[in-house]
């Protein structure tokens, strides 16, 4: 079978595509398909040979950019990922088939491939049911899923920012409408991380690069040790509130006077 990947990014980030690039195609041994939606500046000289480059013009927004992209996207199902994720391990494509299998029988629309965070309904060893209609955090979570192509396109015409996709998006009419499509993998169906937060690079990815002998190309500036350690902070609450079940992290927020995640 082959894998459909759509990677979303824009033209400034053309610095650390061939980064991305070089761990997908080290790890990733099975058939697949990589598009890279990158509105902007036409940077084609920076899309890595192997990559199907969608460039639609102006970046005008997130979800307007990816929307364009997807009209670039026959595949029904596919899998969206971030333009700076760093698979770290062999990806085992039986999984991924398994996965893939799966939210098409189930007619789903969503699929995540991590359980970050995890699903409330267990459906077998695999696979769980998230609980959209107890209106949990993060329905829509940027993580690595395989979705139904015309259903994030109709969460794309509310035109959220990423952070309002997370968010938002998994309240939506549309989201409520398919309550019992939303699904999420038990445990990683694949490894990685990301290397990037808030434009700047994690520290990290100067050892990564030279265990592999890579070159850092970018004049992008690393995470001080003071933006790093407000970062294990935000981490260290997240990792709190990962304790409790889903559907009542928001309505402690609630009590405290917090907006709904």
């Amino acid at each position: 079978m082959k894998t459909h990947i759509l990677i979303s990014s824009h033209s400034k980030a053309n610095d650390i595509w061939y980064i991305t690039n070089y761990f997908l195609m080290k790890y990733w041994k099975g058939d697949v398909e990589i598009y890279l939606g990158a509105n902007g500046e036409d940077r084609k000289e920076f899309v890595p040979n192997s990559w199907r480059y969608i460039n639609n013009g102006e970046d005008v927004s997130f979800s307007k950019s990816l929307m364009s992209y997807l009209r670039a996207i026959d595949e029904e199902y596919f899998i969206l990922m971030l333009d700076d994720f760093i698979i770290l391990e062999e990806v085992n494509t039986k999984k991924i088939e398994k996965a893939f299998d799966f939210i098409k029988s189930n007619n789903g629309v969503y699929l995540r491939l991590v359980p970050n965070p995890k699903g409330e309904k267990r459906v077998d060893n695999d696979f769980s049911k998230i609980d959209v209609e107890s209106k949990v955090p993060y329905v829509t979570s940027l993580q690595m899923a395989i979705w139904k192509k015309d259903f994030l396109m109709q969460l794309l015409s509310y035109d959220f920012s990423p952070w309002e996709f997370e968010l938002k998006a998994g309240k939506t009419k549309e989201s409520m409408e398919n309550r019992d499509k939303f699904f999420v993998t038990n445990y990683n169906f694949i490894k990685y991380t990301h290397f990037v937060e808030k434009g700047k690079f994690y520290p990290y990815l100067k050892d990564i690069l030279k265990k592999e002998g890579l070159i850092l190309n970018s004049t992008r500036e690393f995470l001080s040790e003071e933006e790093l350690k407000n970062m294990q902070d935000s981490c260290l609450k997240k990792s709190i509130r990962n304790l409790l079940p889903s559907r009542y992290i928001n309505f402690i927020r609630k009590l405290i006077g917090k907006e709904p995640l």
